[in-house]
């Protein structure tokens, strides 16, 4: 069926299916079942709290023998798969997916393919390596000035501007400063091969999300997509590739310096940015597989310790909340749209609608904070030999994972 697309503010419901979303899943276990991780990727924009619930559940159900507490569940952050929560936009219009709907179909194959890969676990070689390709870059431009003091600014209810910096914001700007922050173009990379020595698959791990081609109407993976066809014309049909996006909620393919020189660089290879991705990201892969294999491991330590950990709260002040409660009285206000065009009619009510649930939920914050000192979230940490992963649950900045 049709499904509304997550990932603006503005309703898009999907007019067809550019190429598929996947759900990709390895099972790593110690030899005397001590330990285990499975790792599971979607080309999602992000697992919801009812998702992973789902998720385990569906797995207890399936497979009593395996902990569900060691399953790791990440999004590729792609804006062009389905919405996961009927209530972020207004009613669905009849014949379209709702988000429960959705939400309850991606569950049952991520469960399936879960089982599924641990029942077929088999004795193997793993090996990682570190390579380098520019895939994410900052994606927040400095000025000299506070952008909300310039004549005219006036910010729509919900979404507040303060200070220097900006999403997206013009390098041409007479005021331009500098891009905020750092850009990590490393492509983290583990390798697993059976017992014959075939590549059999490969986590690739980079700091960006999927989303080249984020504000369109059709159902994609983004460069992911290439990515994989690319990777399995080089190295075998039969590879699985696992995406995985580290902390990079500063970050985005686009580019907001450089623009025409890059541009013109893809013209002269006969490539869009999609595909220009994918051919970075496989060069990378092919050109650590070989040094990466010299160092293959049939036995190593695996520890995968899961915590709840109680994080501080970023604090919303009293004259924050009182700025967002006199927003969401203008939006609610706010009769609908009188648009003649059916298209701009639905793009200004649905951001509307979700303008006024950020307002909301930004309150329930609000008081949510004065009884709630901290924010309890699981934490997972697994150890595969001298490789270290952890789990971030929030859309965080490159800093914190350079922290990390």
């Amino acid at each position: 069926q049709p499904v509304i697309l997550l990932g603006h503010f503005h309703m898009r419901m999907s007019q067809g299916v550019r190429d598929p979303l996947t759900i990709t899943a390895p099972a790593l276990s110690c030899e005397n079942g001590s330990d285990a991780t499975i790792f599971l990727s979607a080309d999602i924009i992000m697992i919801t709290e009812r998702m992973q619930q789902g998720i385990r559940d569906a797995v207890r159900c399936r497979a009593p023998d395996l902990d569900v507490a060691r399953i790791i569940v990440n999004a590729t952050h792609t804006h062009t798969a389905p919405m996961l929560d009927d209530d972020f936009y207004p009613p669905v219009p009849a014949g379209v997916m709702t988000g429960r709907a959705y939400v309850d179909f991606f569950i049952e194959r991520a469960a399936r393919t879960i089982v599924e890969a641990w029942r077929k676990c088999l004795p193997g070689k793993v090996a990682w390596g570190l390579g380098h390709a520019v895939v994410g870059r900052n994606r927040r431009a400095v000025y000299l000035d506070d952008l909300s003091k310039r004549p005219g600014h006036h910010d729509y209810p919900g979404h507040c501007t303060t200070r220097s910096a900006c999403m997206y914001g013009a390098t041409s700007d007479p005021m331009f400063s500098h891009i905020e922050g750092y850009e990590d173009h490393s492509v983290n990379l583990l390798y697993t091969w059976n017992e014959r020595d075939e590549l059999t698959g490969m986590i690739v791990n980079v700091a960006c999300p999927s989303q080249e081609t984020e504000n369109t109407n059709f159902i994609s993976a983004d460069f992911w997509h290439e990515t994989r066809l690319a990777i399995r014309d080089r190295l075998g049909a039969g590879v699985f590739v696992l995406p995985q996006c580290s902390a990079a909620g500063d970050q985005s393919p686009h580019e907001i310096w450089y623009q025409g020189a890059e541009q013109r660089m893809r013209n002269l290879r006969g490539l869009d940015n999609r595909s220009e991705i994918a051919r970075r990201i496989t060069q990378a892969v092919a050109d650590v597989l070989p040094l990466a294999q010299k160092e293959r491991h049939d036995s190593l330590v695996l520890r995968h310790v899961v915590r709840n950990v109680q994080l501080p709260w970023r604090k919303i002040s009293a004259a924050e909340a009182a700025q967002i409660r006199k927003g969401a009285a203008e939006l609610e206000a706010q009769p609908a749209s009188a648009n003649p065009d059916a298209a701009k009619r639905m793009i200004e009510d649905s951001t509307r609608a979700t303008s006024l649930k950020r307002c909301l939920i930004t309150l329930q914050r609000y008081e949510r904070q004065q009884k709630e000192p901290t924010l309890a979230e699981e934490i997972h940490a697994v150890r595969i030999g001298d490789v270290a992963v952890s789990t971030m649950p929030f859309e965080i900045f490159l800093d914190y994972g350079v922290r990390i």
